[in-house]
């Protein structure tokens, strides 16, 4: 593995922190003058704030080895020990005024500690990337249906997937008037590319209209290769992140393995093809959920418009979740993108063959995921 301990590199994310830092102050519309930053040789400690040099420093084993989001949430860490310092708290340690100004620039609970910024994190995010024993439970029902769903009978397939729909909507439906703590999972899909393509935002609008999560498209430095990455992020209860993280890469694999295998019946093959099936059969699939999924009327009025789903009503109920969101995103904007040049005819194709696809059984692992249900700011 390439160790980047020369100057060059140190520099870089420095510059890079300097820009993390200062996104950040203008996302949570907070006032503070940048730092120095000093990144340091430490495996005891992940962050430290200096306040009479006015100094973030951070670690460099931090940057190399774990996700960048842990370490925006040891800056986001360090800045608030720097805001408390701004307000003639020096001495706040991690008491109330530290606490609240975690709130205000939005450090994730587990971060906000005296742990938050050392090696001790780790041990804490590593709990809470398992499943509530609530969880896993449901699971294991949803886990039966999708093991019905390989049959070869279409009839039964169907019919299972139906049933796990509905258990997944019973659930969130419960989930919602429940009386305990809610569990939210945050996961970020990264390709390591600096585009989303139009089919993978398909996908993502598949898990948002039947799989109880809400996507948010965003970005996210490379230490290593000192590129800025497009990605896809995950919000919701923790259950349905991984539910919807699963589907996400079956629909993925199906279809690259659906092209491979059908892509001998275009004459083209080229990239507009490709890309014009891969539409197509996620046309297909949202379809067929569509037409599975029990849609609940919104009002007593007769309409001619479609109804939103059950699973899109739940996501917008959901207030806690918003807020949970707007912790990372606190200023969110929508983009309008124009619609992509496809081949009606190779499309058409794809969105028959999308109709016939099964989920297929997979959606727990026995490792506990390895701790890749979450993903941390």
């Amino acid at each position: 593995m390439p160790q980047f301990n020369h100057d060059q590199y140190l520099q870089l994310w420095a510059r890079q922190l300097q820009k993390e830092f200062e996104d950040i102050c203008w996302r949570h519309r907070i006032s503070l003058p940048t730092p120095i930053i000093d990144i340091f040789d430490s495996t005891r400690h992940l962050g430290e704030w200096h306040a009479a040099h006015q100094t973030i420093r951070l670690s460099r084993q931090l940057i190399l080895y774990h996700p960048w989001t842990v370490t925006i949430n040891v800056l986001k860490h360090e800045m608030a020990h720097q805001l408390c310092s701004a307000y003639g708290h020096s001495e706040a340690g991690h008491g109330p005024l530290f606490q609240e100004a975690c709130l205000r620039l939005g450090v994730p609970e587990a971060y906000c500690t005296a742990r938050g910024d050392s090696p001790e994190i780790f041990a804490d995010l590593a709990s809470d990337s398992q499943l509530v024993q609530e969880g896993r439970r449901f699971f294991a029902k949803v886990e039966k249906l999708l093991a019905l769903a390989h049959s070869e009978n279409e009839h039964e397939a169907a019919l299972a997937m139906q049933k796990a729909n509905e258990l997944i909507e019973k659930y969130n439906l419960q989930q919602m008037t429940a009386a305990h703590e809610c569990r939210y999972a945050h996961a970020i899909i990264n390709h390591h590319k600096k585009r989303i393509e139009g089919w993978q935002r398909s996908i993502c609008s598949i898990l948002k209209d039947f799989f109880y999560v809400t996507i948010i498209q965003a970005s996210l430095y490379d230490p290593r290769s000192n590129q800025e990455h497009k990605t896809i992020e995950l919000f919701g209860r923790a259950e349905n992140v991984a539910v919807a993280e699963y589907c996400y890469h079956f629909l993925e694999r199906e279809l690259a393995y659906l092209w491979e295998v059908n892509k001998g019946r275009f004459s083209g093959r080229t990239a507009t093809e490709k890309k014009s099936y891969y539409l197509g059969v996620l046309h297909g699939f949202h379809k067929k959920l569509q037409e599975q999924q029990t849609v609940k009327p919104v009002s007593n009025h007769n309409s001619s418009s479609a109804q939103p789903t059950s699973s899109a009503l739940i996501v917008a109920a959901d207030q806690d979740l918003g807020d949970f969101i707007g912790q990372r995103f606190p200023r969110l904007r929508t983009v309008q993108r124009a619609a992509a040049q496809i081949n009606r005819s190779t499309y058409n194709h794809g969105a028959s063959d999308g109709k016939n696809i099964i989920l297929r059984k997979g959606v727990s692992r026995q490792d506990g995921n390895q701790g890749r249900l979450l993903s941390y700011e």
